[in-house]
C-alpha cells in the first residue's frame, strides 16, 4: 500500500520524463546559460554558467541535484506548477580588482511551470548558500535568485 502512494507522489512530480535535456538562458546569479537533465522521475541534475548581476568581472557557476514534489494545481488543467527543492555546489571568481575564488554549498528552492505539448518550463529559484572566501579560509553567507526558461529537446 505504502509503496503505490509512493508511487502516485512521484508519478505526479515530474513535468519531464526521465532523460529530458532542456538548455535555456537564465538571469540571477547567476546570469547566463543553464541546463537541466531528468535523470529519474522526479529527480534532476541542473547547471547554471554566467556572470552575476551587479559585479563586472565576475564568473560563476552552480550545479544541483533537485527532487520535484508533487503539481500546486491539478495536472489535467493541461499545465503543470510543480516545487522543487534541493541541494548544490557553487563557485565564484571577481576577476575586476583582484581575483578571488568563492566556493560554496546552497540549498536549492524553486517553483517552474510546464504546459502540456510545449517543450518549455520557465522557473524561479532562491539559493541560501554558504561561501568559503578566496584562499584565507573565511566563511559568508549570501541568498542567490534567479529567473529562466529551459527549452526540452
Amino acid at each position: 500500500m505504502i509503496a503505490f502512494l509512493l508511487g502516485l507522489f512521484v508519478a505526479h512530480a515530474n513535468p519531464k520524463p526521465a532523460g529530458s535535456i532542456g538548455f535555456g538562458a537564465c538571469i540571477g546569479a547567476p546570469s547566463g546559460i543553464t541546463g537541466k537533465i531528468y535523470v529519474a522521475d522526479g529527480l534532476a541534475t541542473q547547471f547554471s554558467f554566467g556572470g552575476d548581476l551587479g559585479q563586472i568581472g565576475d564568473v560563476g557557476i552552480s550545479l544541483d541535484v533537485v527532487q520535484h514534489l508533487p503539481s500546486l494545481n491539478d495536472p489535467v488543467d493541461g499545465y503543470s506548477v510543480p516545487v522543487y527543492l534541493g541541494a548544490g555546489i557553487t563557485a565564484s571568481s571577481q576577476m575586476a580588482e583582484r581575483t578571488q575564488t568563492y566556493v560554496g554549498i546552497r540549498g536549492v528552492m524553486g517553483i517552474l511551470m510546464t504546459a502540456d505539448g510545449l517543450p518549455v518550463e520557465v522557473y524561479i529559484e532562491t539559493a541560501p548558500t554558504v561561501y568559503v572566501l578566496g584562499s584565507s579560509i573565511s566563511f559568508s553567507w549570501g541568498v542567490d535568485g534567479q529567473l529562466g526558461f529551459r527549452y526540452y529537446f
